[in-house]
């Protein structure tokens, strides 16, 4: 079984099954305010999310009257039922009962937190700070890969060309419209079976980057809540999110030639590459939790078009307090027919997350009958 790459924009939600009886308090850098929600990022760089109260002092523009990106803080939250947070597209599982200010940040600290590509997009209310531009810059890749040869090889020539295909095809791709079906299955505690658990099916619209799921079913049976209230793992990647952290120059994705490789009986050009954590693969989140891991994996692009055409990716090195263990992905593309044009849009994906605790969730994902996207549809987020 290929296992492999994930994407991100790419967000995976899960409810936790565990509740809490008592107040939790986290102490970290101030990473983002939007005008319902507060994230905090602790030195073991996860990221905390909570919901703001409707109260005057707690009010998301009174915190960023008074505070600033980096800030060291510490918030005590309760624990609330999952309430929906449209801004952040996320279910929010705390409140905060208080906020302290403890210092500003070191050199070192807002480096941290500027360094973290998610932070630059949506809402942020907080003010970059003046000394922003005096932080040390922290280690990063080399944003033009590296390949097999020196830059004067043949081998860096196809890499470049691969990112200058793949860019433009990222900002371009097509709106369309395609029928999801993702199957489900379990393993608990280490066992090497796969158990069927459901099997979901959705209308999956693709407007650029975004996928926006509606007439969302569970075993045949419609689901009138959001996508992320479904129970269990929820995937994210698949349909494209994957191009730009992997070849975006401004990202510290390192790309290294590996030579010529064979994938479903197509000769293709083979990369491996690695980021770091915070890098721009973007975070996974569990409850009120979220993490940004360290990613490896293959690109196999076509010859001499350069287009992607499967792409395997590991996300590894979670901290110890984070649920997750590793996650694999695998996302494969084919030219596909959409009226009289013929399209390279994703056609299928492969998920296989692992828990500390040893159990497993394995999802397969299929796309077909891939259609143009019209206007005029009426989308809801599920």
């Amino acid at each position: 079984m290929a296992l492999v790459v994930s994407m991100a924009p790419l967000l995976l939600l899960l409810q936790p099954g565990r509740g809490f009886a008592a107040d939790l308090v986290f102490s970290g850098s101030l990473e983002r305010v939007r005008h319902e929600s507060i994230s905090v990022k602790l030195a073991d760089r996860r990221l905390i999310d909570a919901r703001l109260p409707n109260t005057s002092r707690l009010a998301a523009q009174n915190i960023a009257a008074h505070y600033n990106l980096g800030d060291q803080v510490q918030i005590t939250c309760k624990p609330i039922p999952p309430v929906w947070d449209k801004d952040a597209s996320r279910f929010q599982y705390l409140e905060v009962a208080k906020l302290r200010f403890l210092r500003p940040p070191s050199p070192e600290e807002l480096s941290g937190v500027l360094a973290s590509r998610p932070w630059r997009g949506g809402e942020n209310l907080l003010r970059r700070p003046a000394s922003a531009d005096s932080a040390p810059n922290l280690p990063r890749a080399d944003p033009r890969g590296i390949a097999a040869g020196g830059p004067d090889s043949v081998a860096y020539a196809r890499l470049e060309h691969a990112r200058e295909v793949n860019l433009a095809y990222a900002s371009h791709m097509p709106n369309f419209v395609a029928d999801e079906t993702a199957k489900r299955y379990t393993s608990r505690g280490g066992s090497t079976q796969w158990l069927y658990r459901d099997t979901i099916e959705s209308e999956i619209s693709f407007k650029g980057l975004r996928a926006v799921r509606q007439h969302v079913r569970l075993d045949g049976k419609p689901w009138d809540k959001p996508f992320q209230a479904l129970p269990g793992f929820k995937w994210y990647g698949g349909f494209g999110t994957e191009i730009e952290p992997l070849f975006d120059p401004e990202c510290p994705t390192a790309i290294e030639y590996e030579g010529p490789s064979e994938v479903r009986g197509e000769r293709l050009l083979a990369y491996r590459f690695s980021s770091p954590p915070d890098g721009c693969f973007g975070p996974f989140a569990v409850g009120y939790q979220r993490y940004n891991p360290a990613r490896r994996g293959h690109v196999f692009v076509d010859d001499p078009g350069g287009n992607v055409i499967q792409l395997d990716e590991e996300a590894s090195g979670f901290p110890a307090d984070f649920d997750f263990a590793q996650r694999r992905e695998e996302v494969s593309w084919d030219h596909v027919k959409i009226g009289d044009a013929s399209h390279l849009l994703p056609v299928g994906a492969d998920f296989v997350v692992t828990f500390s605790t040893g159990d497993r969730w394995h999802v397969t994902v299929e796309y077909k009958n891939h259609r143009h996207f019209e206007a005029s549809t009426n989308i809801t987020y599920r």
